[in-house]
């Protein structure tokens, strides 16, 4: 049984004032046959609508004792006769359907308050749903423009080489394949790229597992990245921890996270820019920061950094190429391994931080390499 609430006890308490007030209504009208019974009625109404079925069936109880005790005559008095009692329960069955009538309503208006209650949020719901398709079209419509750039500037190169390259008597042609083969890795490297953007979103993403030292695989992603920062001639400072850590994965994709992540950082930090990797251990958990002094990273994109085509300031991903799928393929490949990546920013033009958590072997002891 639920305990009695105080909310409970004013409820009741309602049923007592009403009939009060309709004794008081009607005292000037007691000479008046049959023009007490609508102040009655009025009461158990109210009590139905604002209390509920209990403090209304109190309140038509009370109601069909007062009118008798004040009302009818021998006044001040109960009587029990036939007369009385079908008088009584003639006004019980008038307040029993007022009752009823009152729940009836009471309970429609309620349904019907949830019913456009539901209306609503399901409209909210479909709003924002046609907003984040929106939002996800013209996002398309961004990276097929920014693909397209990509695709069309390497191929465009090779064209050239190879025209030049079939000119009678042509100047430095191994200068020519070499520029050649830079343009052809580089659409090598955005193929691949959306390779492994349709693997992870499949789910068809396949990991080579060995145990990798960290150290090592730093170094395989700084030195994929050493030409990009260097271009940009900015400052890498890395601090990795003085014991050997060890961790499980595949080596290629975790470098290619790290490497990800600090062409990111050289992409959208200022010429002679600071990017700092720092890496520590700790209770089986290996956590790696990347962290930049760059353009950063506004408010409004904290949420939305890591999602698909997702570039805060393109201009900067044309000057320098991309597709803005890096960080994507980061936080696929990452959880892939069993780990999770997140980014802060204090701001835009206030640099941003990268934190990647993995698991982690114990640490131990290995022949320097």
């Amino acid at each position: 049984m639920p305990p009695f609430r105080r909310s409970d006890l004013r409820r009741y308490a309602l049923s007592l004032a009403t009939i009060a007030a309709a004794v008081l209504l009607t005292l000037p009208l007691r000479a008046v046959h049959g023009a007490t019974t609508p102040f009655f009625v009025l009461a158990v109404l109210v009590n139905a609508w604002f209390g509920g079925s209990g403090p209304a069936a109190i309140a038509a109880l009370l109601a069909i004792i007062t009118e008798d005790f004040f009302f009818i005559e021998p006044i001040y008095s109960v009587e029990l006769d036939v007369g009385d009692i079908a008088r009584a329960a003639a006004l019980a069955v008038v307040l029993g359907v007022v009752i009823w009538f009152a729940h009836v309503r009471k309970q429609a208006e309620r349904k019907l308050r949830e019913q456009t209650a539901r209306l609503e949020e399901q409209a909210r719901v479909l709003a924002a749903t046609e907003e984040e398709l929106r939002r996800a079209s013209r996002m398309k419509d961004d990276f097929l423009a920014v693909l397209s750039h990509e695709l069309r500037n390497p191929l465009g190169a090779i064209r050239n080489g190879l025209y030049l390259l079939g000119e009678p008597g042509v100047k430095d042609p191994k200068r020519i394949q070499e520029m050649m083969d830079r343009q052809l890795n580089q659409l090598l490297r955005l193929l691949e790229d959306l390779l492994d953007v349709s693997r992870i979103t499949k789910g068809k993403v396949e990991l080579q597992t060995e145990t990798i030292e960290l150290a090592s695989l730093v170094r395989d992603a700084v030195d994929a990245s050493r030409m990009a920062i260097q271009t940009m001639d900015h400052d890498l400072q890395v601090s990795l921890p003085a014991e050997p850590v060890f961790l499980d994965g595949d080596r290629a994709r975790l470098a290619q996270v790290l490497s990800n992540l600090l062409g990111n950082a050289a992409k959208f930090t200022p010429h002679g820019g600071r990017i700092r990797l720092d890496a520590a251990a700790k209770n089986g958990t290996l956590v790696i920061r990347v962290r930049d002094n760059g353009i950063g990273i506004p408010p409004e994109m904290m949420e939305r950094v890591f999602e698909m085509f997702t570039q805060g300031d393109r201009s900067a991903s044309r000057l320098h190429g991309g597709l803005g799928i890096g960080l994507s393929l980061v936080r696929g490949l990452v959880e892939a391994h069993g780990g999770t990546v997140t980014a802060s920013s204090e701001g835009k033009g206030k640099g941003s931080e990268i934190e990647v958590r993995l698991p982690a072997q114990k640490a131990g002891v290995v022949a320097p390499a």
